[in-house]
């Protein structure tokens, strides 16, 4: 199961990473926000965590580290949509990818204590 998840965190980040970089429309959707300086350093915060999610699969306390900071920036994203009253199914994937990432902290915490 951990490797499942990894695999669906690390490819979902990996290309939501690279879409805050590169993709105009993402982009324009942080001066929305109102945080367009932070479309970058979200964007490679989130590879960050992928790389660190997928290493984990061998290092579980860099996997526990990073799946722990995925799921706070996913929380804090929801917390983002919320102040912006956006829909509930803009809310979805976040809310998905922090539970998902709260799952995984689990998992890796269990296999770094015993």
């Amino acid at each position: 199961m951990t490797l499942v998840l990894a695999l669906l965190s690390a490819l979902s980040f990996t290309y939501y990473g690279v879409s805050c970089i590169a993709v105009p429309r993402i982009r324009a959707e942080y001066v929305r926000y109102g945080i367009p300086h932070l479309a970058v350093l979200s964007g490679l915060l989130q590879l960050w965590g992928a790389a660190g999610v997928v290493i984990g699969l061998v290092v579980p306390a860099l996997g526990a580290i990073a799946a722990a900071c995925l799921s706070v920036m996913m929380i804090l994203g929801v917390g983002v949509r919320i102040r912006l009253r956006d829909p509930l199914d803009l809310m979805l994937p976040a809310a998905g990818l922090a539970v998902v990432n709260a799952v995984l902290f689990g998992f890796f915490l269990a296999d770094v204590v015993g």
